[in-house]
Protein backbone atom coordinates (compact mmCIF):
# COMPACT_ATOMS: atom_id res chain seq x y z
CA UNK A 1 0.00 0.00 0.00
CA UNK A 2 1.19 3.60 -1.02
CA UNK A 3 1.86 5.63 2.02
CA UNK A 4 1.68 9.43 1.12
CA UNK A 5 3.19 12.84 2.74
CA UNK A 6 0.85 15.68 3.33
CA UNK A 7 2.51 17.49 0.24
CA UNK A 8 1.95 13.79 -1.37
CA UNK A 9 -1.65 13.57 -0.80
CA UNK A 10 -2.46 17.52 -1.67
CA UNK A 11 -0.78 17.04 -5.45
CA UNK A 12 -2.28 13.88 -6.18
CA UNK A 13 -5.66 15.08 -4.79
CA UNK A 14 -5.22 17.97 -6.70
CA UNK A 15 -4.40 15.94 -9.96
CA UNK A 16 -7.39 13.90 -9.39
CA UNK A 17 -10.13 16.94 -8.78
CA UNK A 18 -8.78 18.51 -12.10
CA UNK A 19 -8.93 15.82 -14.22
CA UNK A 20 -12.68 15.30 -13.05
CA UNK A 21 -13.49 18.99 -12.68
CA UNK A 22 -11.48 20.71 -15.48
CA UNK A 23 -10.86 18.10 -17.79
CA UNK A 24 -10.49 20.46 -20.56
CA UNK A 25 -7.00 22.21 -18.89
CA UNK A 26 -5.97 18.43 -17.95
CA UNK A 27 -3.17 17.62 -17.16
CA UNK A 28 -1.91 20.04 -15.36
CA UNK A 29 1.40 22.56 -15.92
CA UNK A 30 3.08 22.57 -13.20
CA UNK A 31 2.48 26.48 -12.04
CA UNK A 32 -1.40 25.10 -12.65
CA UNK A 33 -0.59 22.32 -10.46
CA UNK A 34 0.97 24.76 -7.77
CA UNK A 35 -2.06 26.96 -7.87
CA UNK A 36 -4.15 24.11 -7.46
CA UNK A 37 -2.49 22.99 -4.39
CA UNK A 38 -2.62 26.19 -2.73
CA UNK A 39 -5.94 27.09 -3.51
CA UNK A 40 -7.98 28.36 -0.63
CA UNK A 41 -11.67 26.53 -1.25
CA UNK A 42 -11.81 23.16 -1.18
CA UNK A 43 -8.91 22.77 0.77
CA UNK A 44 -7.31 21.27 4.69
CA UNK A 45 -5.49 22.78 5.35
CA UNK A 46 -4.70 26.21 3.25
CA UNK A 47 -0.83 25.37 1.96
CA UNK A 48 1.86 27.61 0.02
CA UNK A 49 3.91 25.23 -1.50
CA UNK A 50 6.80 26.37 -3.74
CA UNK A 51 7.03 25.25 -7.49
CA UNK A 52 10.27 23.41 -6.45
CA UNK A 53 8.79 21.58 -3.80
CA UNK A 54 5.82 20.70 -6.28
CA UNK A 55 8.15 19.74 -8.74
CA UNK A 56 10.08 17.30 -6.75
CA UNK A 57 6.57 15.86 -5.37
CA UNK A 58 5.36 15.26 -8.69
CA UNK A 59 8.70 13.47 -9.42
CA UNK A 60 8.59 11.17 -6.26
CA UNK A 61 5.42 10.25 -7.42
CA UNK A 62 6.41 9.05 -10.74
CA UNK A 63 9.19 6.61 -9.21
CA UNK A 64 6.01 5.18 -7.49
CA UNK A 65 4.02 4.54 -10.56
CA UNK A 66 1.16 7.35 -9.21
CA UNK A 67 1.78 10.14 -11.60
CA UNK A 68 3.09 10.31 -15.09
CA UNK A 69 4.69 13.38 -16.75
CA UNK A 70 3.38 14.37 -19.90
CA UNK A 71 5.33 15.82 -22.97
CA UNK A 72 2.85 16.87 -25.87
CA UNK A 73 3.82 17.90 -29.41
CA UNK A 74 3.25 21.47 -29.29
CA UNK A 75 3.48 21.93 -25.60
CA UNK A 76 6.21 24.49 -24.35
CA UNK A 77 6.05 22.65 -20.80
CA UNK A 78 5.91 19.34 -19.44
CA UNK A 79 2.37 18.30 -18.05
CA UNK A 80 1.45 16.05 -15.03
CA UNK A 81 -1.26 13.71 -14.79
CA UNK A 82 -2.28 11.11 -11.80
CA UNK A 83 -2.26 7.21 -12.17
CA UNK A 84 -3.63 6.30 -9.09
CA UNK A 85 -7.79 5.80 -10.48
CA UNK A 86 -5.73 3.75 -13.69
CA UNK A 87 -3.45 1.73 -11.51
CA UNK A 88 -5.65 1.27 -8.93
CA UNK A 89 -8.71 0.48 -11.46
CA UNK A 90 -11.05 3.19 -10.18
CA UNK A 91 -14.36 4.58 -11.05
CA UNK A 92 -14.72 8.04 -11.46
CA UNK A 93 -16.86 8.27 -8.27
CA UNK A 94 -14.75 6.15 -6.20
CA UNK A 95 -11.90 8.55 -7.30
CA UNK A 96 -13.50 11.51 -6.23
CA UNK A 97 -14.12 9.68 -2.86
CA UNK A 98 -10.27 9.84 -2.73
CA UNK A 99 -9.44 12.48 -4.02
CA UNK A 100 -11.98 14.42 -1.59
CA UNK A 101 -10.13 12.28 1.47
CA UNK A 102 -6.70 13.66 0.36
CA UNK A 103 -7.48 17.19 0.16
CA UNK A 104 -9.66 17.90 3.23
CA UNK A 105 -8.77 14.31 5.25
CA UNK A 106 -11.63 13.05 7.29
CA UNK A 107 -15.15 13.68 6.77
CA UNK A 108 -18.53 12.63 7.88
CA UNK A 109 -20.70 10.83 5.32
CA UNK A 110 -23.05 14.23 4.84
CA UNK A 111 -19.74 16.41 4.14
CA UNK A 112 -18.34 13.54 1.65
CA UNK A 113 -21.00 13.27 -0.80
CA UNK A 114 -21.91 16.91 -0.92
CA UNK A 115 -18.22 17.63 -1.66
CA UNK A 116 -17.03 14.71 -3.78
CA UNK A 117 -20.58 14.99 -5.89
CA UNK A 118 -19.33 18.15 -7.36
CA UNK A 119 -16.29 15.75 -9.00
CA UNK A 120 -18.91 12.90 -9.81
CA UNK A 121 -22.41 12.84 -9.01
CA UNK A 122 -22.89 10.61 -5.84
CA UNK A 123 -27.03 10.84 -5.71
CA UNK A 124 -27.81 9.44 -1.95
CA UNK A 125 -26.45 8.03 0.85
CA UNK A 126 -27.50 4.81 -0.51
CA UNK A 127 -24.90 4.76 -3.35
CA UNK A 128 -22.77 6.64 -0.80
CA UNK A 129 -22.07 3.71 1.29
CA UNK A 130 -21.94 1.13 -1.90
CA UNK A 131 -18.90 3.24 -2.88
CA UNK A 132 -16.94 3.24 0.49
CA UNK A 133 -17.79 0.10 1.14
CA UNK A 134 -16.23 -1.10 -2.16
CA UNK A 135 -12.96 0.75 -1.02
CA UNK A 136 -12.76 -0.44 2.02
CA UNK A 137 -13.30 -4.13 1.03
CA UNK A 138 -10.37 -4.06 -1.21
CA UNK A 139 -7.44 -6.24 -0.56
CA UNK A 140 -5.43 -3.41 0.53
CA UNK A 141 -8.71 -1.10 1.90
CA UNK A 142 -8.22 2.63 0.50
CA UNK A 143 -10.70 3.50 3.13
CA UNK A 144 -11.80 2.96 6.68
CA UNK A 145 -14.32 4.16 8.91
CA UNK A 146 -12.96 5.67 12.01
CA UNK A 147 -16.90 6.17 13.90
CA UNK A 148 -16.96 3.31 16.39
CA UNK A 149 -19.84 0.94 14.90
CA UNK A 150 -22.85 1.97 17.30
CA UNK A 151 -22.49 5.29 15.68
CA UNK A 152 -25.29 6.15 13.02
CA UNK A 153 -24.95 10.00 12.43
CA UNK A 154 -22.13 11.66 11.21
CA UNK A 155 -20.21 8.73 10.87
CA UNK A 156 -16.76 9.89 9.86
CA UNK A 157 -14.26 7.88 6.97
CA UNK A 158 -10.19 8.83 6.09
CA UNK A 159 -8.42 7.31 3.36
CA UNK A 160 -5.80 5.22 4.21
CA UNK A 161 -2.79 6.12 2.66
CA UNK A 162 -1.24 8.49 5.56
CA UNK A 163 2.33 7.91 6.19
CA UNK A 164 3.07 6.08 9.29
CA UNK A 165 2.32 8.05 12.62
CA UNK A 166 -0.20 10.56 10.70
CA UNK A 167 -3.53 8.34 10.63
CA UNK A 168 -5.99 10.30 12.17
CA UNK A 169 -8.28 9.30 15.23
CA UNK A 170 -11.63 10.07 15.19
CA UNK A 171 -12.99 11.97 18.48
CA UNK A 172 -15.63 9.78 20.27
CA UNK A 173 -19.41 11.05 19.73
CA UNK A 174 -20.13 12.53 23.12
CA UNK A 175 -23.54 14.66 21.90
CA UNK A 176 -26.36 14.70 23.54
CA UNK A 177 -28.59 14.13 20.56
CA UNK A 178 -26.17 11.03 19.72
CA UNK A 179 -27.13 8.89 23.11
CA UNK A 180 -30.67 9.78 23.25
CA UNK A 181 -32.89 6.82 21.94
CA UNK A 182 -36.47 7.66 20.09
CA UNK A 183 -38.98 5.60 18.16
CA UNK A 184 -39.16 7.59 15.29
CA UNK A 185 -37.79 5.90 12.40
CA UNK A 186 -35.14 7.05 10.44
CA UNK A 187 -35.84 6.05 6.60
CA UNK A 188 -33.49 6.72 4.15
CA UNK A 189 -34.75 9.58 2.54
CA UNK A 190 -35.02 11.40 6.26
CA UNK A 191 -30.87 9.99 6.46
CA UNK A 192 -30.39 11.26 3.48
CA UNK A 193 -32.38 14.96 4.64
CA UNK A 194 -30.47 15.17 7.89
CA UNK A 195 -26.54 14.66 6.11
CA UNK A 196 -27.28 17.66 3.90
CA UNK A 197 -28.14 19.22 6.62
CA UNK A 198 -24.82 18.57 8.36
CA UNK A 199 -23.10 18.66 5.53
CA UNK A 200 -24.59 22.27 5.16
CA UNK A 201 -23.90 23.87 8.73
CA UNK A 202 -20.07 22.70 8.76
CA UNK A 203 -19.69 24.77 5.46
CA UNK A 204 -21.34 27.80 7.38
CA UNK A 205 -19.53 27.26 10.17
CA UNK A 206 -16.17 27.00 7.69
CA UNK A 207 -17.32 30.71 5.39
CA UNK A 208 -17.79 32.17 9.46
CA UNK A 209 -14.32 30.94 11.00
CA UNK A 210 -12.90 32.24 7.29
CA UNK A 211 -14.35 35.68 7.39
CA UNK A 212 -13.21 36.06 11.37
CA UNK A 213 -10.00 35.27 10.27
CA UNK A 214 -9.74 38.06 7.51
Amino acid sequence: MHKLNAIERRVLGTLIEKWLTTPQNYPLSLNSLVNGCNQKSAREPETNYTEQEVLETCQSLKRRSLATEFFGSSARVSKFEEALSVNLDLSKDQAALIAELLLRGPQSEGELRQRASRMAPINDLATLHGLLESLAARQEPLVKRLSDANRSRGVRWCHTLYADGEEPVDAPDTSAASTVRTNVPVTPGLEDRLAKLEARVTELEQQIQSRGTV
